[in-house]
């Protein structure tokens, strides 16, 4: 099994660093991880150690916090132009290599240093894809992380156990208010449901207007397949879900702008809570039989403004 090195300053990320590698020993526990400060014995060649580790390891994390680029010596040289610094050594040595993929990751806020202010070496760094590690969305991103190291490691996920059975809810009462509906463990409304209450407040009767059959309003149905992957609409927009224990987060891009949310699971009914450049939404989607596809509706608690939704698997 390939391993993986994690090269970082410690003045500039090492508590990102070692949260990093706990977390990556938690979800991949086949997987060797090499940080010098744990794994070089006393006495050891610092450079030899680093030639041996990459020989042993498919990937490189490049942990670049705000000072990486900048951080000066006792002599107040910038250590990056030092060709016997360590995180250069690491980091060239690396990218000299075809059998390691180097990954930057951007933590506390950095951003990709520019290829003009590298060595020379280290200027293929500025074009490698980079990850970036956020505080507020931690779970998230470095979940995403694993599942690219499995890909560029080629291990194969872990299967997903199968959900428990759903009990039968009562039907919800009607309600001709939309601020009403509310988003909770235990609460999953049919947004169909919901705009026909709320069009028509005084028929409060159960029937549910026609909509679209793909979005038929349907009793959940334990679900044969995780939403964890990468997701794409028709208009061109990305997105990333991860699903947990019967929790969903996602984030993305659509060509509204940043999209980000969370939700819940009932069967194979998935109730999202999100924003598209900062403005509420909310929607229901359901997810077809053969996994490859999310539909359903979305609407702005805000205007009131609905649609349908379409989402396919990509990955």
């Amino acid at each position: 099994m390939k391993g993986i090195f994690i090269s970082y300053r410690r003045q500039d990320s090492q508590s990102a660093a070692g949260r990093l590698a706990d977390h990556l020993r938690e979800h991949l526990p086949a997987v060797p991880i090499f940080r010098d400060v744990e794994t070089i014995e006393p006495g050891v060649d610092f450079v030899e150690a680093i030639n041996r580790a990459l020989h042993s390891c498919g990937v490189l994390l490049a942990i670049i916090g705000p000072r990486w680029a900048t951080m000066a010596d006792a002599a107040g040289h910038r250590r990056l132009d030092n060709p016997n610094d360590t995180a250069r050594l690491e980091i060239t040595t690396a990218l000299q290599r075809s059998d390691v993929l180097v990954i930057p990751v951007l933590v506390d806020g950095a951003t990709m240093p520019e290829a003009d202010s590298l060595p020379d070496h280290l200027k293929p760094l500025a074009r490698r894809n980079a990850f970036e590690l956020s505080d507020k969305r931690w779970e998230f991103d470095v979940t995403s992380l694993v599942d690219a190291l499995n890909k560029a490691l080629g291990i194969a996920p872990a299967p997903k156990p199968p959900p428990a059975p759903v009990p039968p809810r009562p039907a919800p009462a009607a309600s001709g208010s939309w601020k009403k509906w509310a988003w909770g463990v235990g609460a999953v409304f049919v947004l169909a449901s919901i705009f026909t209450a709320e069009e028509n407040p005084t028929d409060i009767s159960p029937s549910v207007s026609p909509v679209p059959p793909y979005v038929t309003p349907q009793p959940a149905t334990p679900a044969s397949f995780s939403v964890t992957g990468g997701w794409q609409d028709a208009e061109g927009g990305k997105y990333r879900i991860i699903e947990q224990g019967g929790q969903i987060v996602f984030q993305g891009v659509s060509v509204h702008g940043a999209v980000a949310g969370a939700g819940m699971v009932q069967g194979n009914q998935y109730s999202f809570s999100y924003t598209v450049n900062g403005a509420p939404y909310q929607a229901v989607l359901l997810l077809s039989p053969d996994g490859q596809y999310l539909r359903g509706q979305y609407r702005s608690p805000a205007t009131g403004e609905n649609g349908m939704v379409a989402l396919q698997r990509t990955q």
